[in-house]
Protein backbone atom coordinates (compact mmCIF):
# COMPACT_ATOMS: atom_id res chain seq x y z
CA UNK A 1 0.00 0.00 0.00
CA UNK A 2 1.49 3.35 -1.00
CA UNK A 3 -0.08 6.55 -1.25
CA UNK A 4 0.33 8.30 -4.24
CA UNK A 5 -1.18 11.43 -6.44
CA UNK A 6 -2.94 10.33 -9.51
CA UNK A 7 -5.06 12.77 -12.11
CA UNK A 8 -5.35 15.67 -9.64
CA UNK A 9 -6.02 13.63 -6.73
CA UNK A 10 -3.36 14.14 -4.20
CA UNK A 11 -4.22 11.64 -1.38
CA UNK A 12 -4.95 7.87 -3.55
CA UNK A 13 -4.32 4.65 -2.35
CA UNK A 14 -1.93 2.40 -4.57
CA UNK A 15 -2.05 -1.25 -4.08
CA UNK A 16 0.03 -4.12 -6.20
CA UNK A 17 -0.37 -7.74 -6.75
CA UNK A 18 2.44 -8.58 -8.98
CA UNK A 19 2.50 -6.85 -12.15
CA UNK A 20 -1.34 -5.52 -11.75
CA UNK A 21 -1.85 -2.06 -9.87
CA UNK A 22 -5.20 -0.50 -8.64
CA UNK A 23 -5.45 3.20 -7.66
CA UNK A 24 -8.10 4.13 -4.88
CA UNK A 25 -9.57 7.33 -4.59
CA UNK A 26 -9.82 8.93 -1.01
CA UNK A 27 -10.35 12.58 -0.99
CA UNK A 28 -14.09 11.61 -2.79
CA UNK A 29 -15.98 8.00 -3.51
CA UNK A 30 -14.34 5.61 -2.80
CA UNK A 31 -13.53 4.62 -6.39
CA UNK A 32 -10.99 2.57 -7.87
CA UNK A 33 -9.85 4.84 -10.73
CA UNK A 34 -6.70 3.30 -11.86
CA UNK A 35 -5.98 -0.63 -13.28
CA UNK A 36 -3.03 -1.29 -14.89
CA UNK A 37 -0.80 -4.35 -15.84
CA UNK A 38 2.75 -3.83 -15.89
CA UNK A 39 3.23 -0.50 -18.35
CA UNK A 40 -0.16 -0.76 -19.91
CA UNK A 41 -2.73 2.56 -20.55
CA UNK A 42 -5.62 3.08 -17.48
CA UNK A 43 -8.08 0.07 -18.10
CA UNK A 44 -10.61 1.66 -16.48
CA UNK A 45 -12.33 5.49 -17.49
CA UNK A 46 -11.84 8.67 -15.79
CA UNK A 47 -14.03 11.39 -16.50
CA UNK A 48 -11.63 14.44 -17.28
CA UNK A 49 -13.85 16.98 -16.58
CA UNK A 50 -14.46 15.61 -12.88
CA UNK A 51 -10.78 14.40 -12.07
CA UNK A 52 -9.53 15.61 -9.24
CA UNK A 53 -12.68 17.21 -7.88
CA UNK A 54 -12.51 17.66 -4.29
CA UNK A 55 -15.29 19.88 -3.80
CA UNK A 56 -18.45 18.97 -2.00
CA UNK A 57 -20.97 19.46 -4.23
CA UNK A 58 -24.29 18.38 -3.42
CA UNK A 59 -24.67 16.62 -6.84
CA UNK A 60 -23.66 13.00 -8.51
CA UNK A 61 -20.54 12.86 -10.52
CA UNK A 62 -19.56 10.40 -12.89
CA UNK A 63 -15.55 10.18 -11.87
CA UNK A 64 -15.62 7.02 -13.70
CA UNK A 65 -13.37 3.98 -12.47
CA UNK A 66 -15.35 1.07 -9.91
CA UNK A 67 -17.78 2.26 -7.56
CA UNK A 68 -20.29 0.60 -5.81
CA UNK A 69 -23.95 1.28 -6.20
CA UNK A 70 -27.60 -0.52 -4.65
CA UNK A 71 -29.92 -1.83 -7.01
CA UNK A 72 -32.74 -1.12 -8.49
CA UNK A 73 -31.98 2.15 -9.78
CA UNK A 74 -33.62 4.98 -8.94
CA UNK A 75 -33.45 8.53 -8.53
CA UNK A 76 -32.30 10.08 -6.33
CA UNK A 77 -31.81 6.73 -4.26
CA UNK A 78 -29.05 5.21 -6.24
CA UNK A 79 -27.83 8.70 -7.25
CA UNK A 80 -26.82 9.39 -3.66
CA UNK A 81 -23.60 11.53 -4.02
CA UNK A 82 -19.94 10.61 -3.03
CA UNK A 83 -17.93 13.84 -2.87
CA UNK A 84 -16.37 13.56 0.82
CA UNK A 85 -13.62 12.32 2.34
CA UNK A 86 -12.99 8.46 1.92
CA UNK A 87 -11.99 6.11 5.66
CA UNK A 88 -9.16 3.60 4.83
CA UNK A 89 -8.21 1.23 7.35
CA UNK A 90 -5.61 -1.57 6.46
CA UNK A 91 -5.78 -5.30 8.61
CA UNK A 92 -3.74 -7.93 7.44
CA UNK A 93 -2.98 -7.23 4.28
CA UNK A 94 -6.57 -6.20 3.10
CA UNK A 95 -7.42 -2.29 2.80
CA UNK A 96 -11.09 -0.98 3.36
CA UNK A 97 -12.66 2.25 1.97
CA UNK A 98 -15.36 3.63 3.51
CA UNK A 99 -17.86 6.38 2.60
CA UNK A 100 -19.77 6.16 5.39
CA UNK A 101 -23.52 6.24 5.95
CA UNK A 102 -25.22 8.01 2.76
CA UNK A 103 -27.70 10.61 3.72
CA UNK A 104 -30.66 10.19 1.55
CA UNK A 105 -30.72 6.24 2.18
CA UNK A 106 -28.99 5.66 5.25
CA UNK A 107 -27.15 2.88 3.46
CA UNK A 108 -23.59 2.15 4.27
CA UNK A 109 -21.12 1.75 1.81
CA UNK A 110 -17.93 0.43 1.61
CA UNK A 111 -15.28 -2.25 0.02
CA UNK A 112 -12.23 -3.92 0.76
CA UNK A 113 -9.41 -4.75 -1.96
CA UNK A 114 -6.76 -7.55 -1.16
CA UNK A 115 -3.88 -8.26 -3.10
CA UNK A 116 -4.22 -12.56 -4.13
CA UNK A 117 -0.94 -12.32 -6.07
CA UNK A 118 -0.66 -13.25 -9.33
CA UNK A 119 -2.02 -10.62 -10.99
CA UNK A 120 -5.33 -10.74 -8.90
CA UNK A 121 -7.42 -8.70 -6.52
CA UNK A 122 -9.96 -9.67 -4.53
CA UNK A 123 -12.81 -6.82 -3.60
CA UNK A 124 -15.29 -7.64 -1.17
CA UNK A 125 -18.57 -4.95 -1.02
CA UNK A 126 -20.43 -4.33 1.79
CA UNK A 127 -24.61 -2.47 2.26
CA UNK A 128 -25.12 -1.74 5.63
CA UNK A 129 -28.68 -0.92 6.49
CA UNK A 130 -28.38 1.75 9.19
CA UNK A 131 -32.10 2.79 9.24
CA UNK A 132 -34.59 1.58 11.83
CA UNK A 133 -36.59 -0.12 9.09
CA UNK A 134 -36.17 -2.97 6.68
CA UNK A 135 -34.66 -2.18 3.52
CA UNK A 136 -34.98 -4.08 0.01
CA UNK A 137 -31.77 -3.72 -2.30
CA UNK A 138 -29.03 -5.77 -3.97
CA UNK A 139 -25.19 -4.94 -4.32
CA UNK A 140 -24.53 -3.40 -7.69
CA UNK A 141 -20.74 -2.97 -8.69
CA UNK A 142 -19.90 -0.70 -11.53
CA UNK A 143 -16.74 -0.36 -13.20
CA UNK A 144 -16.15 1.76 -15.84
CA UNK A 145 -14.22 0.94 -18.49
CA UNK A 146 -11.82 3.13 -21.48
CA UNK A 147 -12.86 3.09 -24.37
CA UNK A 148 -12.14 1.48 -27.28
CA UNK A 149 -12.24 -2.14 -26.33
CA UNK A 150 -15.08 -5.34 -26.61
CA UNK A 151 -16.75 -6.90 -23.06
CA UNK A 152 -16.97 -10.73 -23.17
CA UNK A 153 -19.89 -12.00 -21.06
CA UNK A 154 -20.62 -15.80 -21.18
CA UNK A 155 -23.88 -17.71 -21.95
CA UNK A 156 -25.09 -19.42 -19.66
CA UNK A 157 -24.89 -23.52 -20.59
CA UNK A 158 -27.24 -25.49 -19.44
CA UNK A 159 -28.88 -29.16 -20.88
CA UNK A 160 -29.02 -28.99 -24.64
CA UNK A 161 -32.06 -31.72 -24.00
CA UNK A 162 -34.27 -29.81 -21.16
CA UNK A 163 -37.47 -28.57 -21.93
CA UNK A 164 -37.31 -25.50 -20.04
CA UNK A 165 -35.80 -21.86 -20.45
CA UNK A 166 -32.29 -21.54 -18.78
CA UNK A 167 -31.27 -17.84 -19.77
CA UNK A 168 -32.84 -14.71 -19.43
CA UNK A 169 -32.28 -11.77 -20.99
CA UNK A 170 -33.01 -8.11 -19.96
CA UNK A 171 -33.29 -5.04 -22.73
CA UNK A 172 -33.18 -1.38 -22.22
CA UNK A 173 -35.87 0.74 -23.75
CA UNK A 174 -33.20 2.55 -25.16
CA UNK A 175 -31.28 -0.80 -26.77
CA UNK A 176 -31.54 -2.07 -30.54
CA UNK A 177 -30.86 -5.41 -30.29
CA UNK A 178 -29.82 -4.84 -34.04
CA UNK A 179 -26.85 -2.51 -33.14
CA UNK A 180 -24.02 -3.45 -34.77
CA UNK A 181 -21.74 -3.62 -31.46
CA UNK A 182 -23.29 -6.70 -30.28
CA UNK A 183 -22.45 -10.09 -31.49
CA UNK A 184 -25.00 -12.51 -29.63
CA UNK A 185 -23.11 -15.88 -29.66
CA UNK A 186 -23.38 -19.52 -29.40
CA UNK A 187 -21.22 -18.85 -26.68
CA UNK A 188 -20.28 -15.72 -25.76
CA UNK A 189 -22.10 -12.53 -25.98
CA UNK A 190 -19.71 -9.56 -27.38
CA UNK A 191 -20.36 -6.00 -26.94
CA UNK A 192 -17.72 -3.70 -28.51
CA UNK A 193 -17.14 0.25 -27.52
CA UNK A 194 -17.26 2.72 -30.05
CA UNK A 195 -16.52 6.28 -29.69
CA UNK A 196 -18.25 6.67 -32.74
CA UNK A 197 -21.54 4.82 -32.20
CA UNK A 198 -25.01 6.80 -31.37
CA UNK A 199 -26.32 6.88 -28.35
CA UNK A 200 -26.70 3.98 -25.72
CA UNK A 201 -26.32 -0.37 -25.58
CA UNK A 202 -27.44 -2.26 -22.56
CA UNK A 203 -28.10 -5.86 -21.48
CA UNK A 204 -28.36 -8.25 -18.82
CA UNK A 205 -28.80 -11.80 -18.05
CA UNK A 206 -28.30 -14.65 -15.67
CA UNK A 207 -24.52 -15.28 -15.87
CA UNK A 208 -23.99 -18.66 -14.07
CA UNK A 209 -20.38 -19.02 -15.49
CA UNK A 210 -20.11 -16.15 -12.82
CA UNK A 211 -17.41 -13.84 -14.77
CA UNK A 212 -17.00 -10.88 -17.43
CA UNK A 213 -14.28 -9.62 -18.81
CA UNK A 214 -13.33 -6.30 -21.12
CA UNK A 215 -10.33 -6.93 -23.91
CA UNK A 216 -8.59 -3.18 -24.86
CA UNK A 217 -5.19 -3.03 -26.16
CA UNK A 218 -3.57 -6.15 -25.33
CA UNK A 219 -4.90 -6.57 -21.60
CA UNK A 220 -7.75 -8.39 -20.27
CA UNK A 221 -9.56 -7.37 -17.03
CA UNK A 222 -11.97 -10.32 -15.62
CA UNK A 223 -13.91 -9.88 -13.05
CA UNK A 224 -15.25 -13.31 -11.31
CA UNK A 225 -18.21 -13.69 -8.64
CA UNK A 226 -20.25 -16.66 -7.48
CA UNK A 227 -23.80 -16.77 -9.65
CA UNK A 228 -26.36 -18.31 -7.10
CA UNK A 229 -28.89 -20.14 -9.25
CA UNK A 230 -32.30 -19.95 -8.62
CA UNK A 231 -32.23 -16.43 -6.07
CA UNK A 232 -34.00 -13.74 -6.98
CA UNK A 233 -31.62 -10.98 -9.04
CA UNK A 234 -32.66 -7.44 -9.79
CA UNK A 235 -34.00 -6.28 -13.15
CA UNK A 236 -35.34 -9.50 -14.09
CA UNK A 237 -32.70 -12.03 -12.88
CA UNK A 238 -29.54 -9.87 -13.82
CA UNK A 239 -26.57 -11.13 -12.45
CA UNK A 240 -24.08 -9.12 -14.62
CA UNK A 241 -25.29 -6.18 -16.78
CA UNK A 242 -23.09 -4.44 -19.67
CA UNK A 243 -23.49 -0.70 -20.76
CA UNK A 244 -21.87 1.32 -23.45
CA UNK A 245 -22.29 4.35 -24.75
CA UNK A 246 -19.69 6.82 -27.20
CA UNK A 247 -17.24 7.31 -24.81
CA UNK A 248 -17.30 4.58 -22.56
CA UNK A 249 -18.31 1.37 -21.48
CA UNK A 250 -19.59 -0.60 -18.54
CA UNK A 251 -19.22 -4.36 -16.92
CA UNK A 252 -21.45 -4.85 -13.81
CA UNK A 253 -21.89 -7.29 -11.18
CA UNK A 254 -24.73 -7.62 -8.75
CA UNK A 255 -25.67 -10.13 -6.12
CA UNK A 256 -29.43 -11.27 -5.34
CA UNK A 257 -31.83 -8.90 -3.96
CA UNK A 258 -32.25 -8.92 -0.17
CA UNK A 259 -34.49 -7.86 2.34
CA UNK A 260 -31.99 -5.73 4.87
CA UNK A 261 -33.23 -5.49 8.43
CA UNK A 262 -31.25 -2.74 10.49
CA UNK A 263 -27.66 -3.24 11.04
CA UNK A 264 -27.85 -6.32 8.32
CA UNK A 265 -25.45 -6.30 5.25
CA UNK A 266 -24.83 -7.70 2.18
CA UNK A 267 -21.38 -8.46 0.88
CA UNK A 268 -20.77 -8.94 -2.86
CA UNK A 269 -17.46 -10.24 -3.79
CA UNK A 270 -15.41 -10.20 -7.01
CA UNK A 271 -12.38 -11.21 -7.94
CA UNK A 272 -10.10 -9.20 -10.61
CA UNK A 273 -7.39 -10.69 -12.61
CA UNK A 274 -5.22 -9.27 -15.10
CA UNK A 275 -3.45 -11.10 -18.43
CA UNK A 276 -2.16 -9.89 -21.91
CA UNK A 277 -4.84 -10.85 -24.69
CA UNK A 278 -5.41 -10.20 -28.26
CA UNK A 279 -7.84 -8.15 -30.46
CA UNK A 280 -11.17 -9.85 -29.76
CA UNK A 281 -13.47 -9.69 -32.74
CA UNK A 282 -14.94 -13.18 -33.11
CA UNK A 283 -16.22 -15.64 -30.84
CA UNK A 284 -13.20 -17.88 -31.75
CA UNK A 285 -11.04 -15.43 -30.95
CA UNK A 286 -12.30 -15.00 -27.33
CA UNK A 287 -11.85 -18.76 -26.94
CA UNK A 288 -8.19 -18.42 -26.96
CA UNK A 289 -8.54 -16.15 -23.71
CA UNK A 290 -11.37 -17.39 -21.86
Amino acid sequence: METVGFMGWKKCVELRSGDFRLVVTTEVGPRVVGAFLGDSDNLVYVDPDTAGNTKNLNEWLIYGGHRLWHSPEEKPRTYATDNRPVLVKEHKGEVTFSSGVEDITGIRKSFSIKPLGKERFRITHRLRNENLWDVELAAWALTVMAPGGVAVVPQPKGNKKALLPNRYFTIWPYTNMCDDRVHWGKKFILLRQDEKAKGPFKFGLNCEDGWLAYVNKGVALRKSFEHLVGAPYPDNGCSVEVYTCPWMLEIETLSPLYLLAPEDEIVHIEEWDAFKAGDIATEKDASKYF
